[in-house]
């Protein structure tokens, strides 16, 4: 049998933050569907966006950085679930205007809740000034991969990346390059 070539590692960081974002992933999946009305994690930040007056499908859409079919598709669902209601936009009557049912906001509410009791036991392993720090080291990575999903091509982006370094003068302070 041919030897294979080893898929190549990546810097430990980088390795670490992958698996981490894919195990929160599950975790959110599991709390939420643990919920007396089960939710997946799209339909929850449907829900959420929606409580926060975004109420097209095209803005749900741009939030997720998602396609409107699959935003259509997942409203669909709620709606069916009785969820979420469409009505007509009073500003505009060709547009569709989303609107949560009581039972919508308590689902979102239960979700956002379970959401907030698992994540903030994980946080208390931390001390203070160490939240403070992660809390601050993931909005900037948060802002760099919003970066690259409005990106043309997100494949070859380097927000903060090493070309972005290297065009950074040594000891100036300021906003990164490629960061909004």
């Amino acid at each position: 049998m041919a030897e294979r070539e080893r898929i190549p590692e990546i810097e430990p960081t980088a390795q670490l933050l992958i698996v981490v974002a894919a195990r929160f992933s599950r975790l959110n999946n599991k709390v939420l569907s643990q919920l007396e009305i089960p939710l997946t994690y799209r339909q929850h930040r449907l829900l959420v966006r929606v409580s926060e007056g975004h109420t097209s499908l095209a803005a749900l859409a741009a939030f997720g950085n998602l396609t409107l079919p699959t935003v259509s598709e997942s409203v669909d669902g709620l709606v069916r679930r009785g969820l979420l209601t469409r009505g007509e936009n009073p500003d505009d009557r060709r547009q569709r205007h989303l609107e949560l049912t009581p039972l919508g906001h308590s689902a979102g509410v239960a979700g956002q809740l379970a959401l907030g009791r698992v994540t903030e036991d994980l946080l208390r392993v931390l001390p203070e000034e160490s939240r403070h720090q992660l809390h601050q080291s993931l909005s900037t990575i948060y802002e760099a991969a919003t970066t690259y999903f409005r990106s043309g091509d997100p494949g070859k982006s380097t927000p903060g990346g090493a070309a972005s370094r290297s065009a950074e003068s040594p000891g100036v302070k300021g906003k990164r390059p490629g960061l909004p």
